[in-house]
């Protein structure tokens, strides 16, 4: 089985009316899930980061501007992108943005 990274997009922005109950809620969502297909990963934090270019200084990010940013990351098995895809299908972050999946090359 091949690794896959799936790269959570969204807004980057929790609705600012969310009660906590609601925001466990949703929680409660991404782990049932999580646990259903056997991934593994992170929330990134709302509105922090760094960008780091050669020759360039590090500089505040992500970006207000940007139209998404990283909301955070999972580790998925699957034997191609086709399963991955397939595995991605009722992953309740797709309610709040995109997910882009990459596979892990192996070094």
């Amino acid at each position: 089985m091949a690794q896959f990274i799936l790269l959570l997009r969204g807004n980057g922005m929790a609705r600012p009316d969310m009660s906590p109950e609601e925001m466990q809620q949703i929680t409660g969502r991404y782990r049932t899930w999580m646990a259903k297909v056997g991934a593994t990963g992170q929330k990134l934090r709302d509105g922090e980061g760094r960008v780091v270019r050669r020759g360039a200084a590090v500089i505040d990010g992500p970006f207000a501007e940007s139209k998404e940013v990283l909301g955070g990351y999972l580790a998925i098995e699957a034997s191609d992108y086709d399963e991955a895809v397939r595995i991605c299908g009722d992953c309740p972050h797709l309610d709040f943005g995109s997910i882009e999946i990459r596979q892990v090359h192996q070094v």
